[in-house]
């Protein structure tokens, strides 16, 4: 189900909600937005669930229980596509791809694949500048295992290279100038630079000793890493030497909350365990903004994307003894320069936007007429007391 939804300005500022929608699943393990960012997909033990952001409708659902539950995904686009498809990775060590059919936007399998010894993919990244044709993938897993693979114009996987890291589970990975893939390892809080064509070990330094997640700004050369606790540093990207350290309020369970770079990598946003986002401004670590997910409880999982100088975010929290998780979508238009009528927050939200402000006016009134009619209920009751108190004496 996904339903309108607005936010007072009160408690968010810049970021707006557009929406909401309610999975049918336990959790949400992974989330990501779209790169024309009309879309938004969610994973976890329950399969796959796809949703149209300003047309505000479920498009279909996925399940795939022999396959494993969804760990990690990213949308990738290929040059011999018009379409978007959805990559995402499971505990069971498969690769599944899903491309809507343009006759009907139902999402179907294009590929699966079980990888190496079949441990979990822990993480997957697209090559946004592969200029060939296809698409390149990077993965990690369970096992330390990396591998590139590319899905040619036939929906066929073939390995480029794949290796085995010493000791080093990668947690996250990313291409970066199209000539190496980074891995940041969770446990041992290592970054190792592989080129992106044989593997070879490029360079290694460690940043920390835990990387419960990690996000990448090519453009800038950062990467800011969660410490699973409480916040997250930023480094260059190949260098330990810390740059600057975010503190979000003290968690109540040290778990991992996922990381994000959004609005041109101006600002770092991250989920907590009290039920808010938090946007921090990156040059001066203060925060921007608490987005309200809900009221209280885990936000852990999160996607960002800009498009055309709007920043979407989506975030989402566990069922925590309800039958269906709880997945909100935000935007904020940073850069109005860019605000063309293609890339504008998504048509959808400014109409939620003005349902909101009439909804808000209609309570408004509603609560005025409420305390006027109790007024004169209570002027009336008064005088008639009053005039008993006259008669009886």
């Amino acid at each position: 189900m996904f339903s309108r939804f607005f936010i007072s300005s009160s408690a968010s500022k810049r970021y707006r909600c557009l929406g909401f929608f309610t999975p049918n699943t336990p959790s949400i393990q992974a989330l990501s937005i779209s790169n024309d960012g009309s879309l938004v997909a969610c994973g976890g033990t329950n399969g796959i669930y796809f949703w149209k952001i300003d047309e505000c409708k479920e498009l279909t659902s996925y399940s795939h229980d022999a396959l494993g539950t969804v760990s990690c995904m990213t949308w990738i686009k290929t040059k011999h596509t018009t379409v978007e498809t959805i990559c995402y990775g499971t505990g069971l060590g498969y690769l599944v791809f899903l491309r809507p059919n343009p006759a009907d936007q139902q999402f179907q399998q294009i590929c699966a694949q079980r990888l190496g010894s079949a441990f979990e993919v822990t993480c997957l990244a697209w090559d946004k500048g592969w200029s060939k044709s296809g698409a390149r993938i990077a993965v990690g897993m369970r096992n330390s295992v990396v591998e590139v693979l590319e899905l040619d114009t036939n929906a066929q996987l073939q390995s480029v290279f794949a290796g085995q890291l010493n000791a080093t589970v990668p947690k996250s990975i990313a291409f970066v100038q199209h000539e190496s893939v980074h891995i940041f390892g969770l446990y041992d809080g290592k970054v190792i630079k592989l080129k992106d064509t044989t593997g070879a070990v490029l360079s290694e330094h460690r940043c920390g000793a835990v990387i419960g997640c990690a996000a990448v700004s090519a453009r800038r050369e950062l990467v800011a890493i969660n410490n699973a606790t409480d916040g997250f540093t930023l480094y260059p990207l190949g260098s330990g030497n810390p740059i600057r350290t975010y503190f979000t309020d003290p968690p109540s369970v040290p778990v991992p909350k996922q990381v994000a770079f959004g609005e041109d990598s101006k600002v770092v946003i991250r989920g907590s365990d009290c039920g808010m986002v938090y946007v921090f401004e990156r040059r001066s670590g203060l925060i921007f903004e608490k987005i309200a997910h809900a009221s209280a409880g885990l936000v852990q999982t999160i996607d960002v994307r800009d498009v055309g100088g709007c920043c979407i975010v989506a975030s989402a929290s566990p069922a925590n003894g309800r039958r269906k998780t709880l997945v909100r979508v935000w935007a904020h238009q940073f850069d109005t320069k860019n605000d063309t009528k293609s890339t504008k927050v998504p048509k959808g939200s400014r109409h939620w936007s003005v349902c909101g402000g009439i909804m808000r006016i209609l309570t408004t009134s509603f609560m005025v007429i409420v305390a006027l009619v109790a007024g004169c209920w209570l002027q009336a009751n008064v005088v008639s007391r009053m005039a008993e108190h006259v008669y009886r004496h």
